[in-house]
């Protein structure tokens, strides 16, 4: 009888995981190291969500990294123009502040490649622990649909 019990317990565990949502890609995921700090909705002007923007910060470096990733209505699995940018900006900028001129500037792909994804564009990084970072990005859907969003000055110091 306890035989049958942990077959039983065991069948039960094994279809409980099968409901399990699967956890979100992390940092490695998309080449990135450190902790996730934000996200940013890659939104078309009808207010369709064609991607999301990642940033992550690794405290033992002092890097920022990015990477925008296709959701389904962004062409996920489809080639299409996907885009992300960072940038370091000069010492002296505040929260909000548009940053130009600028310390570094990284783009994937990079300008005038036309270079189509899959999945994702990135990822980017940039060194900037004591400086504020802009960040951004574009993902144009199959039907040529655009979505773009710059972040201006933030993650300060």
């Amino acid at each position: 009888m306890r035989r049958i019990s942990s077959i039983v317990s065991g069948l039960v565990l094994a279809a409980g995981s099968l409901f399990v949502t699967a956890p979100s890609a992390s940092a490695a995921g998309y080449g990135c190291a450190g902790t996730e700090i934000d996200t940013y909705a890659l939104k078309t002007s009808g207010g369709v969500t064609n991607g999301v923007i990642h940033l992550y910060y690794d405290s033992s470096t002092g890097k920022n990294c990015a990477a925008a990733v296709a959701t389904a209505a962004g062409g996920a699995g489809t080639p299409t123009l996907k885009m992300v940018w960072l940038i370091k900006c000069k010492a002296g900028y505040s929260e909000g502040a548009t940053c130009e001129p600028w310390d570094a500037y990284v783009q994937d792909p990079p300008v005038g490649s036309g270079t189509k994804y899959s999945s994702y564009a990135g990822p980017v990084s940039v060194s900037a622990a004591g400086r504020c970072i802009s960040v951004g990005g574009s993902i144009t859907s199959p039907s040529g649909v655009n979505a773009h969003r710059t972040i201006e000055a933030t993650h300060c110091g």
